[in-house]
């Protein structure tokens, strides 16, 4: 039975015409395993069809499609006197994750990417009690995907970000999304020193001011090498680097039939310069003995 429509939440992903495909294989899994009743928002990039649209419509239960154009007109209003907002949006793909997931439409943000699928029925995610006064992200427990340097932490500015997140799932209650803060943040250029990471980056210093915490890894985990999805793995990222790794697991089937388990969150902690130092050292020197390595 249907649950009455005022309890379901708009979860939402923000989807490319080259990954229609993954975003249908991985979110029906979604659909199936959430105990809490959703809604699925597709935001486009601006490379969706309306072939794409009708495929989304027709897999996907209670779906719709926020199309490049309409949200190009919303978030016109909604970043009106943000001026680095706007052009971080207008230059970047990942303006539409930061900013668009959580102003284009009323409710809180409940953002998940297109290549995290689930293995397992589970509950208190997709709802008010997840997100209450807080954000939640998934755990990186490899790297810190982050556009700063470790002495971007130390000067006057007063940059603070949270220990490793990965945005592949952001839940945030719109009350602590700062749109001032984001604004101010994004409009340092030198804090983009990787311009790719801009975006999780922002996500890590707003967790710091909005009481970020995130599931726990072993129950929603990222898949890096030697990551597995055990008897008790609720949901993966299958990260686009290493997803050819785990075609089996990406095509296991749902335990549907399995107790539905509660999601767990802990809280973030900080990241420091020389946490951060170090993370990033160690990914040089990954880096480099790859690069060897190939040639």
């Amino acid at each position: 039975m249907l649950q009455p429509e005022a309890n379901r939440v708009c979860v939402r992903t923000l989807l490319r015409h080259h990954d229609v495909a993954l975003m249908l294989q991985c979110w029906r899994t979604l659909v199936q395993c959430s105990a809490d009743p959703v809604e699925t928002v597709v935001h486009d990039d601006g490379s969706l069809t309306e072939e794409d649209a009708q495929a989304i419509l027709g897999a996907i239960p209670r779906s719709r499609v926020l199309w490049r154009r309409e949200a190009d007109a919303l978030m016109k209003e909604r970043l009106a006197g943000h001026a680095a907002a706007r052009a971080f949006r207008a230059g970047s793909v990942w303006g539409l994750k930061l900013l668009d997931v959580v102003l284009a439409e009323p409710g809180d943000c409940y953002y998940v990417d297109g290549d995290v699928r689930f293995f397992r029925p589970f509950q208190g995610l997709f709802c008010r009690a997840a997100l209450a006064n807080r954000s939640v992200f998934l755990r990186d427990r490899v790297w810190a995907a982050y556009s700063v340097r470790p002495w971007h932490l130390l000067d006057r500015r007063g940059l603070r970000v949270s220990a490793a997140i990965n945005t592949g799932l952001t839940l945030i209650d719109r009350a602590q999304f700062d749109l001032d803060f984001v604004n101010w943040f994004l409009a340092q250029p030198d804090w983009r020193v990787i311009p790719a990471w801009t975006e999780p980056t922002c996500w890590a210093a707003l967790a710091r001011r909005s009481n970020g915490h995130a599931i726990d890894p072993a129950q929603v985990t990222n898949m890096y090498p030697g990551a597995r999805v055990t008897a008790t793995t609720i949901g993966a990222h299958f990260l686009s680097a290493y997803r050819a790794r785990f075609q089996t697991a990406l095509a296991a089937p749902v335990r549907g039939d399995e107790a539905t388990s509660e999601i767990r969150f802990q809280r973030l902690g900080g990241l420091g310069p020389l946490g951060l130092g170090m993370n990033q050292l160690k990914r040089k020197l990954g880096n480099e003995w790859m690069r060897r390595r190939q040639s």
